[in-house]
């Protein structure tokens, strides 16, 4: 999409979407079928499993994993590692009850 940023030694997996003016950093790992929304900004060697999504405006700092058809709310924060299967939402990004 236009705008969209995917450095050095990223491993996109099939059928992922990369939105307007997202970035994904150095040396991740993204898996198949996840969407990362426009304006998202994901850091070096974040692992996103397959089919998670993140909504619009997410941040997530270096080195952090984020589990597979796990959903990341708008605007949220992801400063630590988030399971699988979950919706994680807020600054910071916490799992939703």
């Amino acid at each position: 999409m236009p705008g969209a940023i995917v450095n050095a030694r990223t491993h996109l997996g099939t059928s992922v979407i990369v939105n307007t003016g997202a970035s994904i950093d150095h040396d991740g790992l993204v898996g198949d079928s996840v969407h990362v929304a426009p304006g998202s900004h994901v850091a070096g060697s974040v692992r996103i499993g397959d089919g998670a999504f993140l909504g619009v405006g997410v941040s997530v700092i270096p080195d952090i994993t984020i589990g597979a058809w796990s959903v990341i709310g708008a605007g949220a924060a992801v400063v630590s590692d988030v399971p699988a299967d979950v919706v994680a939402i807020g600054v910071p990004a916490r799992s939703r009850c």
